[in-house]
């Protein structure tokens, strides 16, 4: 607000001189900052002008009498008496009375109802009153002169009461004569030519004893007609009443009409018509902002002449504000604020603009020449203020140096406080008579305050009840948001004005973006811009909001130090991460329980966290206590699968807080799974692993293997005995051809990981020696333990699984397969055993190395091999060297064992079994070979740049057979997945790398061994 403050308002607002500053009023608020509407209406009842403003409104509804009496201002909708400004009797016997009442000393929009000692009365288009007693129902005699054979009638005749005759022109007498009746319509029968006709009649009508007309007080308005007629000479055509809106009432004398006398004579119109700077246009308004205007600008409150743009940017915002529909009761729609008065002219301006304000629940204010008008409503902060915007300390040009104290009134005295508001209204649903409505309670504000704290409030301005309770809302809302402010500011806050709202954020306060109401402002160019401003929020002004003894503005945002908060925890953790390990390798389990960081400054400085917990059922409570500023604790001494509650809590030097919600959390401890192994790899026979993090209870690794592609970790055969404890691992035996290396992690408690990391590559032949023995089972045309073997057939020569329809598999496969493996087959086939017969070893081969060669095709591939025998193959000395008939010639045979790969044979007697599990893909047999070897030639070939097509393996050494070539394909960027070798001819072989789909490629390296004699 650039312009200087003060100006000088003597005779615009009162009716004396007044000392220069800024007028504001607030119906919210009061400028010592409390809600004293006591103290504000007792002191505007000490002013004279006031008390008469007040008679004023007392009086609107009689009839004054007398030649000289004061102009009334009629504002919006409401009911007048006005003043009878003019009365007389007309009549022979004076049986007629006339009195002429000035409704408004102004134009008005209309007269909407009228109403004779406070009973609204029907006018018809004539002026007669019709409703009784004023008007009642009588049988009316009329007659109608005419020279046409044809009369039509005014009123409607009553049957049978019809009569007619003739008369010759410029004579008397006359006769009857014969006529017909046809509605209003009668027709002389047989007239006598040159004569005139009278027709007489009857109708039902009424006698009205009251009639009444009114004039709006237009400026080019006329003299009322009826009254020139009735009062020639003294009621004339000059007599235009031009400018004032008044209604004629004509009496006409009834004992039974009015056995009282004259009734008192009042009016519900629509008051003066508002320019509304909107869209230019005057007419008639129910808004408060827009009356405010108007009375600025009237000549006898205002007096101004001319509105300012910015006062009108107000004014508009203000109206927009009120003519914001809103329902009240659910069944209404309606303009937030409406107002209706009447105003004594040249009553102070003041007294209207406190009416006017009050009805929209705002304020208003008249400073530097212009009007400040806020609505009640919530209007969003037009600027942020800071401390670095403060200037509490100035320096004058003498170099001295002064501070500015900051004023801050947090708090409403007690006798101040109100609760309950007793309200009175102009009420619409009572014929706008002043009314005492139900008194406005806040329940919630007088349960805080132990009492009732009750306030009577005249509202002059307001006609509708519920928007008075609305009102009555917002001002108790208001009431217990008190904190006012005074601070000096430098001239960023120049362009600030009354009634606007500001952000305020004063760290040593505690307030960050409080908002404010600017209540004062002032410049000083020694000090700089001092703002008054009061708290505020939106939530005061939303309606049908609830009341909160503390206000919906805090005071300040500075935490108290005895309201802390538990803290809110976030996780609980037991898990192998949190196991601890001590210095002599033992491990303990522990609870890492963590929450969200402590904001409360009292507690992160100085204060602490208190964690306790206790094991169910029956566990004492144990606390585990860590500094304020701290996110978590670890909890001890709990085993594995202990059900334990934990609950915790804050402390500063002051108090401590509430416990929080407790959390129940069953302890995993050892009993978590190590993690999965990760990035499994073989690199000629050594295998490379990796977990994803640290095992504080880590054991080792189990390692087991398929051949072909087969993930069922529990019917695989282990690849070692034991646990293997680092990585690279080289496995001292190991399988040939396709096979599936799965390995899992296990700790201490004997716990696998959930799932095996696997790979699954071609291994080549089995290393092997010189060839001693070899036994090729299709060769020898599949010899087979009939008692031992089951599930298949001979068909084209191979072992193959037997047709089955079983939508199981057997109780050693997984019951799922693959991810690309449909659930459902079409047809399935048995699970099939090949069980060799007794293969005994000599003692000339004992520590050989025994090697077995499968071809098949099928799932779930089992190898295993047993002992049948020797045992103690002689007895004591007098036994039979042979037994009965029905005994084995050996002893009982072993348990089967999953084939290792390779072993080395003992002089003992071996049984092999081969198993193809059940299910869609047909188990076959192609071919089974065992060998037993002894080593002999060896080269080693490394790095073998294999072409397409293959490439010959380029050995040195004199071979004279070879008879086993062992192949490694390397990983590298190819797309080969095998490599196989070519054995024919035989001192020739050629090695060649293959894609998935079987399909020769070059760029493939291998290692390889080649063997023989």
């Amino acid at each position: 607000m650039p312009q200087a403050v003060a100006t000088v308002l003597a005779g615009i607002f009162t009716s004396g001189a007044i000392t220069t500053g800024i007028v504001v009023a607030s119906w919210a608020i009061t400028l010592v900052g409390t809600f004293a509407l006591s103290s504000y209406q007792k002191r505007k009842a000490e002013r004279a002008a006031k008390a008469q403003f007040d008679a004023a409104q007392v009086d609107r509804l009689i009839n004054l009498q007398g030649t000289v009496v004061p102009r009334t201002l009629v504002l919006g909708r409401t009911r007048v008496g006005g003043h009878c400004f003019f009365k007389t009797s007309v009549g022979q016997f004076k049986e007629l009375f006339i009195m002429c009442i000035a409704l408004a000393e102004h134009e008005i929009d209309g007269v909407e109802q009228v109403y004779l000692n406070d009973q609204p009365v029907d006018v018809n288009e004539l002026g007669q009153v019709t409703t009784a007693p004023y008007g009642q129902s009588a049988t009316i005699s009329d007659q109608k002169i005419s020279f046409s054979t044809t009369v039509i009638l005014d009123h409607d005749p009553l049957p049978g009461s019809v009569s007619a005759i003739e008369s010759p022109f410029g004579m008397v007498g006359g006769h009857e004569v014969q006529c017909s009746v046809n509605g209003r319509e009668v027709t002389i029968i047989n007239p006598l030519p040159g004569w005139y006709f009278t027709v007489y009649y009857q109708y039902a009508g009424f006698n009205s004893f009251v009639n009444l007309r009114w004039h709006l007080g237009s400026p080019d308005q006329t003299a009322d007609g009826g009254l020139t007629a009735m009062l020639p000479g003294t009621w004339t055509w000059d007599h235009r009443a031009r400018g004032v809106a008044y209604l004629v009432a004509q009496f006409a004398y009834n004992d039974g009409a009015l056995p009282s006398g004259i009734p008192t004579v009042t009016a519900r119109i629509r008051g003066a018509k508002l320019y509304d700077p909107r869209d230019g246009v005057t007419r008639f308004s129910e808004n408060p902002a827009l009356m405010m205007r108007h009375v600025m600008m009237h000549p006898r409150f205002g007096k101004r002449t001319s509105m300012r743009a910015s006062e009108d940017a107000r004014t508009i915002a203000a109206a927009n504000a009120c003519d914001t529909g809103i329902s009240y009761t659910g069944s209404d729609w309606v303009p937030t604020f409406r107002s209706a008065g009447v105003y004594l002219e040249g009553a102070p301006a003041s007294d209207v603009l406190d009416d006017l304000a009050q009805a929209m629940a705002g304020k208003w204010a008249y400073a530097a020449g212009e009007l400040f008008v806020r609505a009640g409503v919530y209007q969003a902060p037009v600027m942020s203020l800071t401390e670095a915007d403060l200037a509490v300390v100035q320096t004058s040009a003498d170099g001295s140096v002064s501070q500015s104290g900051i004023e801050i009134s947090p708090h409403l005295p007690r006798n101040e406080k109100v609760n309950t508001v007793a309200i009175r209204i102009w009420d619409q649903s009572a014929n706008y008579i002043e009314t005492p409505i139900q008194p406005f309670r806040a329940d919630a504000l007088v349960a805080a305050d132990g009492a009732e704290l009750s306030q009577e409030v005249s509202m002059p301005g307001v006609f509708y009840a519920p928007q008075a309770y609305h009102i009555a809302g917002i001002l108790l809302r208001d009431s217990r948001d008190p904190l006012r402010a005074t601070l000096t500011f430098k001239l960023r806050a120049w362009p600030l004005e009354i009634f606007d709202s500001v952000y305020l954020t004063l760290a040593q306060f505690g307030w960050v973006n409080k908002e404010f109401i600017i209540e004062n402002w002032r410049f000083s160019p020694d000090s700089g811009v001092v703002l008054s401003m009061k708290e505020t929020t939106a939530a005061i002004f939303q309606y049908g909001y609830g009341f909160l003894p503390g206000g919906y503005a805090p005071n300040t945002g500075l935490p108290k130090p005895w309201d802390i908060r538990p803290p809110t925890i976030t996780s609980v953790d037991s898990g192998e991460g949190q196991l601890i390990v001590q210095s002599d390798g033992t491990i303990l389990n522990s609870v890492l329980v963590t929450w969200a960081p402590i904001q409360d400054a009292s507690v992160r400085n100085g204060g602490t966290v208190e964690v306790r917990f206790r094991v169910l059922p029956d566990g004492a409570w144990r606390p585990v206590t860590v500094p304020g500023d701290a996110t978590e604790a670890r909890l001890t001494g709990v085993n594995d699968l202990d059900v334990i509650l934990i609950i915790a809590r804050t402390s500063n030097t002051i108090a401590a807080s509430d416990w929080s919600t407790q959390i129940a959390h069953t302890v995993i401890g050892k009993t978590e799974p190590p993690p999965n192994v990760e990035n499994l790899t073989i690199s000629g026979s050594v295998l490379s692993w990796s977990l994803p993090r640290r095992v504080p209870d880590l054991a080792g690794f189990v390692f087991r293997f398929h051949y072909g592609q087969n993930l069922d970790w529990n019917s695989a055969a282990p690849l070692h005995d034991g646990l293997v404890t680092e990585s690279p691992w080289q496995p001292e035996l190991r399988p040939g051809g396709v096979v599936t290396i799965m390995v899992k992690a296990q700790d201490t408690s004997g716990n696998q990981s959930m799932t095996a990391g696997s790979i699954t590559m071609n291994l080549g032949d089995p290393p092997i020696a010189n060839v001693i023995e070899e036994w090729d089972y299709k060769a020898l045309g599949w010899p087979f333990d009939p008692s031992e073997s089951y599930g298949w057939a001979l068909v084209g020569g191979d072992p193959t699984a037997n047709p089955l329809d079983s939508f199981y598999g057997t109780d050693n496969q997984a019951f799922y397969g693959a991810d690309t493996v449909p659930f459902y087959k079409a047809e399935s086939y048995a699970e099939m055993a090949y069980v060799t017969p007794l293969q005994p070893i000599n003692s000339a081969l004992a520590g050989s190395i025994m090697t077995v060669v499968a071809e098949v095709e099928g799932i779930d591939l089992r190898i295993e091999y047993r002992f049948a025998g020797p045992g103690a193959f002689y007895g004591p000395d007098d036994d039979s060297f042979y037994g009965p008939d029905a005994e084995s010639f050996y002893g009982a045979a072993g348990e089967w064992m999953p084939w290792p790969g390779q072993l080395a044979v003992a002089n003992d007697v071996y049984q092999f079994r081969v198993t193809l599990g059940a299910g869609a893909t047909r188990g076959v047999l192609k071919q089974f070979v065992v060998t037993v070897d002894a080593p002999d030639i060896e080269e080693q070939i490394d790095d073998l740049a294999v072409a397409f097509g293959g490439t010959l393996i380029p050995y040195t050494k004199p071979f004279t057979v070879i008879k086993n070539i062992q192949i490694t394909l390397q990983s590298g960027a190819t797309t080969a997945v095998t490599a196989e070798a070519t054995k024919t001819p035989n001192l020739a072989p050629k090695v060649t790398a293959y894609n998935a789909s079987h399909v020769s490629v070059g760029g493939a390296s291998v290692d390889i061994v080649v063997k023989g004699y």
